[in-house]
């Protein structure tokens, strides 16, 4: 990938707005230029010409029964055309679903189904997929709706093989949030040096100190999907050699927030 992938944000509800940006914004390969409550805002924000956007993710939900996707898409035709939409929602809707042919909307998907892995169905969009989350691919099969041949069926909410309940919740923590090793000592009432300690294994037991040293291949721990080894692939150029911490954490973070491949 030759470029960070731009996203902007409409969403009403703040703390959608702020989880979304985070992993967004933890991500390299993309860069959130705008966060917004409402089109209004949206649309003035394009007037004034600031940003370039490839993405914009609008809440369907936001909307009720005054939806009317085709109003977004005819603004971004004239002001951005180039930019698409990805939808997202609480729940299924088919008056959304029946919305979504317009060519410049390039996914929908629920909330729930995304989990942690906002920003790998954002960079699927880049190689001109068509992204569904499961909820909203049975809603289609049971209307016999017909999805684009390039679609992509992605579900973020996936285990940590092999981890209980709390390590996966620390490694979230440690490594797709970011939290430092002193306020990770905090949150879990344990010293400085045990959190040090405590993340060490985590690097161990998801095998991330061997692949780093070279004693095991990444790629046995990431399936059989061409589309999500060309994307390992991308990610370890972009690391090359490194073995810093800050490089380790990246790694385990796109391991983390990795989907599985539905359909």
């Amino acid at each position: 990938m030759s470029k960070e992938i731009t996203v902007a944000i409409i969403e009403d509800d703040l703390f959608a707005r702020n989880w979304m940006a985070l992993l967004l914004v933890r991500d390299w390969r993309t860069r959130v230029v705008g966060e917004y409550s409402n089109c209004t805002d949206f649309f003035a924000s394009l007037e004034k010409g600031k940003a370039w956007i490839d993405y914009l993710i609008v809440d369907v939900d936001l909307y009720g029964e005054r939806l009317q996707l085709a109003e977004i898409c005819q603004v971004l035709r004239i002001k951005t055309p180039k930019t698409k939409i990805l939808l997202t929602g609480i729940q299924p809707d088919l008056r959304v679903l029946h919305q979504t042919q317009d060519e410049q909307i390039v996914g929908y998907v629920l909330k729930r189904e995304v989990g942690y892995s906002l920003s790998w169905m954002v960079t699927f969009l880049i190689e001109g997929c068509w992204i569904l989350t499961p909820g909203i691919q049975a809603l289609a099969n049971d209307i016999n709706f017909l999805l684009p041949r390039n679609v992509l069926v992605l579900d973020g909410r996936k285990t940590i093989p092999g981890f209980t309940d709390h390590e996966a919740e620390v490694a979230r923590m440690a490594f797709i949030f970011s939290i430092g090793r002193r306020d990770l000592a905090d949150e879990l009432k344990i010293s400085e040096q045990w959190s040090y300690g405590l993340v060490s294994e985590l690097y161990k037991k998801m095998g991330l100190t061997d692949i780093i040293a070279g004693e095991t291949d990444l790629f046995s721990f990431i399936g059989e999907s061409e589309i999500i080894k060309r994307k390992f692939h991308e990610i370890m150029e972009q690391l090359g050699d490194s073995k810093k911490a800050k490089d380790m954490e990246t790694l385990a973070f796109h391991l983390l927030t990795m989907p599985e491949i539905v359909q």
